[in-house]
């Protein structure tokens, strides 16, 4: 994801910028403004983003209020890629 090699983490993901806080909860709620404003920002598209395995049950959540049908992808104990369906698209069952 980019930055420089003492930020990268052994799967290849890091932080391109640090943070100046070592809080586990200030990297997820972090992320999950990210990926909020993503969502909200494009509510015609499918959005899909690569994030900490911790966020799944926020992830869950926001797909739920905003009515976007969500799932993921497992790719390692600590990271997942989330998959999110347009607002309004009917889950196949």
């Amino acid at each position: 994801m980019g930055g420089d090699a003492e930020n990268v983490d052994v799967d290849g993901f890091g932080c391109l910028l640090p943070f100046d806080s070592d809080d586990p909860q200030f990297t997820r709620g972090f992320e999950a403004g990210r990926v909020w404003a993503t969502l909200s920002a494009q509510p015609d598209d499918a959005v899909e983003q690569v994030t900490h395995a911790s966020n799944a049950e926020m992830f869950l959540r926001m797909g739920e209020a905003l009515g976007r049908p969500v799932r993921s992808e497992e790719l390692d104990e600590c990271w997942l890629t989330i998959f999110f369906d347009p607002a309004g698209v009917v889950e196949a069952q």
